[in-house]
C-alpha cells in the first residue's frame, strides 16, 4: 500500500479555512478598533485573561473516531459562550482568535495541520459569536433569550467544527461523506452544548458576584473535562482492544500469506479509522507512521499518515500498528516454518529433490492410472559409482556438491513431468510414467548415463563418477515398494556386471539379491559373535625348508558349509563389515601368538590381511598397536592388495607410515596383476612383495613364465624386498624354485594347506631343526 500525497482539493479546502478565518478576524477588528465606547478595563483585562484556559481546554478535545480520521471537539466552546454573554461578537473574536493561535502554536503537529486547525477553530468560533450578538436580546444577560442564543451559538461552534472537519478528512481521504454513528456525534453535541452553558453561568457570576467568584467553576468544568476524556478514552482504548483481538485471532487462522497480510491490511484500516493504511514493502516516511511485519527473511510495512491527529492518537496509532505488525510476524513466522517443515518432510535438505517418501507416493498414483488407462510406468533406480572414493579422498563437502551437480544433470535428462528423487547417499530414482515405447526408457537412460559421466570440477578438484541403472516397468499389477526394489535389484545386477551400464529386471535379479541380503545378515550375525575362524598358512624357504612366516586367514561355515574366502570378504567390504571383521581377526591372531611364544622358537612373522577401509577406520593404529603388544618378539606384517596400496589416500599413507615407526611391515599381495606401474615401490613403505598366483602356472615348462619370474625376484632384491612366490600347487613348480640362486620364499597349497592353531604348532615343532631366522631384504 502507498500512502499517497494530500490531494489537491483537500489542500484548496484547508487554505481556504485558513484564508476565511483571516478575513473573519479582519472584520472583526476593524469592527472592535472602530467602535467609539471601549470595553471597561477590568472586563478587558479578565477577557484576556481567557486566552490561557482557551489554550488549556484546546489540549483536551474530545474526539470522534470515523471510518477515515479522527476528528477533535473541544470544550472550548464553554469559553465562547462566556465571552458571547460578556462583550460584543467583534471584540470576543479577537480574543478567541488570538486564543486559538496560541493554542495551536504549543501543540506539536505538523505545520499544515496546525493552520488549518487554527482556521477551523476562529472560523468556527467567529460564526458562533456573531450567531450570539445577533440573536442576543436588549436588556443584558439575566434573560432566557439570552441563554438561548448562548446555546444556539454554542450549537453552531459544533455544527461547523465537526462538518468543516469531516469535509476536510473526507477529501485526504478521498472518499465520500459518510452518516455512520450519528448517535455518536449527536450525543457528544448535547454533551458540550450542555457544558458551554457552565460559560454562561461564569458570565453571570462575573457580573452578579465578582470576578474570583468565576474561579469556583473550575472545578465542575474540570470534572466534566476530566470525565469526558476518560470516558472517551475509555471507549476508544475498548475498541482498539477488540480489534487488536479480532485482528490477531484472523491472522491465527490464516493458512497463507497473502491471508495474514490482507487481514492486516483490513485491521489496520478498523484500527486507526484512517482509509489510507495498509501494507506496502517500505518503511514509514515523513508524515506517516508505520510497523515493520517480517517472517524471518522478508519484511513489509503497515502504513498510515499522521494526518491531522493530535500526538496522543498518533502515539497510540505507532503501539498499536506495533501490537499489529507482532501478531502478524507471529503468524508469517510460523506458516513459513510450516512451509519449511512440509518441504524437509517431503525433500531431500541437499539436492531439494523429492525423498523417497514423496516418491513412492507418486509411484503410487502413476500406478494406479496405469490401471485406469492401460499406460506403462518405468522406475530407474541410479547408484554412483566411485562416489565413495571421491568422499575419502577429497572430503564430505566435495561429494556434497558432486551430489548437488549430479542431481541437475539427471533432472535435465528426463521429460517434463517427470519426478526424480534422491533416495539417500549416493542413490536416486526417475520414475517415467506414461510410457508408451520402450525407445523412450532407451533414449532417457543413455542420457544419463553420459551426463551423470561428464567430468565435473569441484573446489578446483577435477573428478567424474559413473552411474549404473536399474530398470523396472509395470503396467500397475505390482505395488511402488515392489516396484522401486525391483529397479533396486537390476541396479545391483548392473554393478555386478561391471558397473555404467543399465539392466533391466528380471525376476531371477531378485532372487540373488535376496540370497545375497540374506547372507550379508548372516556374516554380521558372524562377526558379532565372534564366529568365524581364523587358519594359518605357512611360508617356506625353498632354500632351507623351514617355515619362516605364517599368514592368518579368516574361515566361515555357515549352514553346514565353508563359505569361500572370496564370497564373504567381498561381501564384507560391500558391506562395511569388513571393518569389524577385520578387528576380529586381529584379536584372534594376539591370542594365537601367545601359543606360539611359548614353543620358545626364534621370532616369526605373522601376516594379516587387511582392506584400505580398515587403515582410514579410527582407531585401527590403536588396535594394531595392541596386537603389536600380544606378539612380543613375532613380527607383524600388514597385507593389502596392490589396488589398495597405491590409491592417492594421504590418510591411508600417514597411517601406514605411523605403523611402519612402531614396528610393522606391510606386504603387497598379489603383485604384478593390478597396475602396471611399480614406481609406488620406491616411495611407499614396502616390505614384502607376494606374486599373483598366475605367475607361478607354467614355470616348469614355460621359458618366458619362467624368466618373468626370475626378473621379479630380481627387481625386488634390487629394492631390498622380499619376494613371496604364491600359488605353489605341484612338485614340478617347486623344483623349479630351487633351480634359482637367489633365496626364495613359497606358498601354496603343495607346501602346506591353511590349518588351525594347533596343527601350526604341531608343524613348528616339527620343523624346529630346519627354520633359520629369516629378515626382510
Amino acid at each position: 500500500m502507498a500512502v499517497e500525497a494530500q490531494s489537491r482539493s483537500s489542500r484548496v479546502f484547508d487554505r481556504s479555512v485558513f484564508a476565511l478565518a483571516i478575513v473573519l478576524t479582519a472584520v472583526s477588528a476593524a469592527s472592535a478598533f472602530g467602535r467609539s465606547e471601549p470595553a471597561v478595563d477590568d472586563l478587558r483585562l479578565i477577557l484576556l485573561l481567557t486566552i490561557p484556559v482557551i489554550v488549556i481546554v484546546s489540549r483536551y478535545p474530545v474526539l470522534l473516531h470515523r471510518s477515515r480520521g479522527v476528528i477533535e471537539i473541544g470544550f472550548d466552546s464553554c469559553v465562547l459562550a462566556f465571552l458571547g454573554t460578556l462583550v460584543p461578537a467583534y471584540d470576543g473574536a479577537l480574543v478567541w482568535a488570538l486564543g486559538a493561535v496560541l493554542a495551536q502554536t504549543l501543540i506539536r503537529r505538523r505545520l499544515v495541520a496546525k493552520l488549518f486547525n487554527v482556521g477551523v477553530m476562529t472560523t468556527s468560533g467567529v460564526a458562533a459569536l456573531w450567531v450570539i450578538d445577533w440573536l442576543g436580546p436588549e436588556g443584558g444577560p439575566v434573560q432566557v433569550g439570552q441563554f438561548v442564543a448562548v446555546l444556539v451559538g454554542c450549537s453552531v461552534y459544533f455544527v461547523l467544527d465537526f462538518v468543516i472537519s469531516e469535509v476536510s478528512v473526507a477529501l485526504e481521504s478521498a472518499t465520500p461523506h459518510s452518516d455512520e454513528r450519528r448517535s455518536d456525534v449527536l450525543l457528544s453535541m448535547v454533551s458540550i452544548v450542555a457544558v458551554d452553558s457552565l460559560g454562561y453561568l461564569a458570565a453571570l457570576v462575573l457580573l452578579a458576584v465578582n470576578a474570583w467568584a468565576t474561579l469556583l467553576l473550575a472545578v465542575p468544568v474540570a470534572t466534566l473535562l476530566v470525565a469526558s476524556l476518560s470516558t472517551a478514552r475509555d471507549r476508544e482504548g475498548s475498541r482498539r482492544m477488540r480489534v487488536l483481538f479480532d485482528v490477531s485471532r484472523s491472522v491465527q487462522r490464516q493458512t497463507a500469506a497473502d491471508g495474514v497480510l490482507d487481514a492486516l491490511d483490513s485491521g489496520g484500516r478498523a484500527l486507526v479509522r484512517a482509509q489510507p493504511c495498509g501494507i506496502r514493502d517500505h518503511p514509514a516516511q515523513a508524515g506517516e507512521v508505520g510497523a515493520r511485519i517480517t517472517d524471518g527473511s522478508r519484511e513489509w510495512w503497515l502504513v498510515t499518515p499522521v494526518g491531522q491527529r493530535n500526538p496522543a492518537a498518533v502515539r497510540a496509532d505507532r503501539e498499536h500498528l506495533d501490537q499489529l505488525a507482532l501478531a502478524g510476524s507471529e503468524a508469517l513466522s510460523r506458516l513459513k516454518l510450516t512451509r519449511e517443515m512440509t518441504f524437509l518432510a517431503r525433500h531431500d535438505i541437499l539436492t531439494a529433490l523429492s525423498n523417497r517418501g514423496v516418491f513412492l507416493d507418486r509411484v503410487e498414483d502413476a500406478l494406479a492410472g496405469t490401471r485406469r488407462d492401460g499406460s506403462t510406468v518405468a522406475v530407474l533406480f541410479c547408484d554412483l559409482d566411485g562416489f565413495k572414493q571421491v568422499n575419502d579422498r577429497f572430503g564430505q563437502s566435495a561429494g556434497d556438491a558432486l551430489l548437488v551437480r549430479t542431481a541437475t544433470r539427471i533432472g535435465a535428462c528426463v521429460r517434463r513431468g517427470d519426478i526424480v528423487a534422491r533416495l539417500g547417499g549416493d542413490e536416486f530414482a526417475v520414475l517415467l510414467e506414461d510410457v508408451q515405447d520402450v525407445g523412450v526408457v532407451e533414449q532417457i537412460t543413455a542420457s544419463l548415463l553420459e551426463a551423470v559421466a561428464a567430468k565435473t570440477d569441484v573446489n578446483g578438484h577435477p573428478m567424474s563418477v559413473s552411474t549404473s541403472i536399474g530398470v523396472a516397468g509395470s503396467d500397475g499389477s505390482v505395488s511402488a515398494e515392489i516396484l522401486l526394489r525391483n529397479a533396486d535389484f537390476a541396479m545391483y545386477e548392473a554393478k555386478a556386471i561391471g558397473k555404467n551400464c543399465v539392466v533391466h529386471y528380471r525376476p531371477e535379479y531378485g532372487t540373488a539379491r535376496v540370497r545375497k541380503l540374506e547372507m550379508a545378515d548372516a556374516l554380521a550375525t558372524a562377526v558379532q559373535l565372534d564366529q568365524l575362524e581364523v587358519v594359518y598358512q605357512p611360508v617356506y624357504s625353498v632354500r632351507t625348508g623351514a617355515v619362516t612366516a605364517l599368514e592368518a586367514l579368516a574361515r566361515w561355515h555357515h549352514d553346514g558349509r565353508e563359505i569361500a574366502p572370496t564370497s564373504f570378504i567381498s561381501l564384507a567390504e560391500e558391506t562395511g563389515l569388513v571393518v569389524p571383521l577385520g578387528e576380529r581377526v586381529l584379536d584372534r591372531v594376539a591370542d594365537d601368538a601367545v601359543r606360539i611364544r611359548r614353543l620358545g622358537l626364534p621370532p616369526i612373522q605373522i601376516a594379516v590381511n587387511i582392506s584400505a577401509q580398515q587403515l582410514i577406520a579410527p582407531g585401527f593404529v590403536d588396535r594394531v598397536r595392541d596386537t603389536i603388544g600380544a606378539l612380543g618378539e613375532q613380527q607383524l606384517v600388514l597385507e593389502v592388495t596392490e589396488r589398495d596400496v597405491v590409491r592417492e589416500d594421504s590418510l591411508s599413507h600417514e597411517v601406514m607410515a605411523r605403523l611402519v615407526a612402531d614396528g610393522v611391515q606391510f606386504a603387497v599381495d598379489d603383485f604384478g596383476v593390478g597396475f602396471s606401474s611399480v614406481g609406488y615401490l620406491q616411495s611407499l613403505p614396502v616390505h614384502v612383495l607376494k606374486t599373483d598366483r598366475t605367475f607361478v602356472t607354467g614355470i616348469e615348462r614355460d621359458p618366458r613364465a619362467a624368466n618373468l619370474l626370475r626378473a621379479m625376484l630380481l627387481m625386488g632384491r634390487a629394492l631390498g624386498l622380499r619376494v613371496v612366490v604364491e600359488g605353489v600347487e605341484r612338485q614340478a613348480q617347486l623344483d623349479h624354485l630351487r633351480t634359482i640362486r637367489n633365496e626364495v620364499f613359497a606358498q601354496g597349497y603343495h607346501l602346506a594347506p591353511p590349518m588351525p592353531v594347533a596343527e601350526v604348532l604341531d608343524l613348528l615343532r616339527a620343523s624346529r631343526q630346519l627354520r633359520a631366522p629369516v629378515t626382510a631384504g
